[in-house]
């Protein structure tokens, strides 16, 4: 219940004249020079570092500092078929090595290195989906380390790995709910429960317990192929190339309409159909059993609210007029 009352809530601040809240204020952008990869598959901002990380498909992993100009090398020696993701969590970043457009590979796998200059060790995981191969653009990891991999296609799904997944074997996911169409980036917010996705659409930040959206930027001509990371205090990264858009999170339900930093390619693709309206039921864990869907059953029923409460205003002060 109380996923639904606090897009309203966020609604009814917001002012009752208009069931959409305005544009967000965007921020200077974030320019990473011209040796930033012209296709960024991948984006994490390290805290602690001051730094924003990003990848391409290759694996080239630089960090670059927001304080000047300095930007470094971060290498390990595990291969690597598609790096698609990037995730920081308890200061080690996290790699997503889960493309796979062919639906070929057997598994895929998720390293984890500390992000200092030069090479570094690693740890690899190796996953499974039970339906067999799909290919993912989307990582995170939530505030008790548990990894999620978010699926496109045509059954686009979050699946989560267990706690303590094996080092040796291959780990099955569990598919915990459907997700929106033409997701390319997640990530956990500083809550560790609400998960953002940058969708086909634009952004939405999903109540991983009840996988209930919570609040939305809708992009007016959604650019493409965009990575995503928290970025400081209510703020995200967000783009496909350099410059990176620094922007307010949703809040509510928002359009913004921002300017394009890549064009879409053929790795990667966005579908603009919004994902079925059902809910599921809450459970003491992000992630449960059963497979229910991204709903936004929580900020539709908001904007009914803001528009009933808009109505019983305007009836109040006709009232008093007369």
């Amino acid at each position: 219940m109380n996923s639904f009352r606090r897009p309203a809530a966020a609604m009814c601040a917001l002012g009752l004249g208009g069931l959409v809240a305005a544009g967000p204020a965007f921020a200077d952008d974030i320019n990473l020079g011209d040796s930033a990869p012209t296709a960024i598959t991948g984006l994490a901002w390290d805290e602690g570092a001051g730094e924003v990380i990003l990848t391409d498909d290759k694996g080239s992993i630089t960090a670059w500092s927001t304080s000047g100009d300095d930007e470094r090398d971060v290498t390990f020696s595990g291969s690597v078929e598609s790096v698609q993701a990037l995730s920081m969590f308890d200061g080690m970043l996290y790699i997503g090595d889960i493309g796979d457009e062919a639906a070929a590979r057997d598994f895929v796998t998720v390293f984890r290195v500390g992000p200092q200059e030069g090479t570094t060790n690693y740890r690899a995981w190796d996953f499974s989906y039970p339906e067999g191969p799909q290919d993912a653009k989307a990582l995170a990891v939530s505030g008790k380390g548990r990894v999620y991999v978010v699926t496109g296609g045509d059954d686009p799904g979050i699946y989560r790995a267990g706690l303590n997944p094996s080092r040796t074997d291959v780990n099955e996911l569990v598919r915990s709910a459907d997700a929106p169409q033409g997701v390319t980036d997640a990530v956990f917010l500083d809550d560790g429960s609400t998960l953002m996705l940058r969708t086909a659409t634009g952004v939405d930040l999903v109540d991983a317990f009840t996988w209930e959206v919570t609040a939305s930027t809708t992009y007016v001509d959604a650019p493409a192929d965009e990575s995503i990371t928290t970025f400081g205090e209510r703020r995200m990264l967000v783009g496909g190339a350099s410059p990176l858009r620094d922007e307010p999170l949703p809040d509510g339900r928002t359009t913004a309409t921002p300017v394009p930093t890549t064009s879409p390619s053929p790795s990667q693709s966005a579908d603009a159909t919004d994902s079925p309206e059902t809910t599921a039921t809450a459970t003491a864990e992000p992630g449960s059993s059963q497979t229910p869907t991204v709903s936004r059953r929580g900020t539709i029923l908001a904007l009914v609210a803001a528009g009933v409460v808009a109505v019983l205003a305007g009836v109040a002060v006709f009232v008093v007029r007369r």
